[in-house]
């Protein structure tokens, strides 16, 4: 594994994304062990699992966190004592409509690559991705922008039907940090660790 391309950390985070998109509940408790049981914190999969219900759905979003919740009582019962991270925060801009629109406009912007982008088509479904997806959640603590792309690339990578979202994320998390390099490597160690075959 070449951890110079992308952080054993970010590798880990990735896989537990692809298999909470899959609804890959048993692989997902091992793959959570894994993950904690290499630094990954706590509450980046918390994080993690709740960024993802913008593009999975409550249910999977919500499984996986209940898959989570599990593990950690049952690791804590045998004195495993797991490192929680750093600890979340409730953004101001939650208590603030008019600033998480403005400052999600301005990263869905940036995730575009300095495009403004307006789905005029269907207002409120501009209005929910700028304010909530790009302004509430990015506003979350736990996650630099360019991490929270390849979270998302590593969830649609495995989805069937969302071929033009996860091509585009794949760019956006260019824009949003990372090297092209870095998602293609992210893409081909997940397809080789979790196979959708499997």
């Amino acid at each position: 594994m070449k951890e110079e391309i992308l952080s054993l950390r970010i590798l880990l985070l990735c896989g537990c994304a692809s298999l909470e998109a899959k609804g890959d509940l048993r692989r997902l408790d091992l793959a959570i062990r894994e993950a904690l049981d290499k630094e990954v914190c706590v509450n980046e999969l918390k994080d993690a699992f709740a960024q993802l219900y913008a593009y999975t759905g409550f249910p999977r979003s919500l499984n996986a966190l209940n898959t989570l919740e599990r593990v950690l009582s049952e690791r804590k019962s045998v004195g495993i004592i797991d490192n929680e991270g750093k600890t979340f925060q409730r953004p101001a801009i939650w208590d603030d409509a008019k600033l998480a629109l403005q400052f999600g406009t301005e990263m869905q912007t940036r995730d575009e690559g300095g495009t403004p982008w307006n789905y005029s088509f269907c207002p409120q479904a501009d209005y929910y991705m700028k304010s909530h997806l790009f302004g509430d959640i990015f506003a979350c603590n736990q996650f630099t922008p360019a991490e929270r792309e390849l979270i998302t690339v590593s969830a649609l990578s495995v989805m069937e039907g969302v071929t033009p979202q996860f091509e585009g994320h794949k760019e956006c998390a260019v824009f949003m940090g990372n090297t092209k390099e870095q998602v293609d490597y992210l893409c081909r160690w997940l397809e080789e660790k979790y196979s959708r075959h499997q």
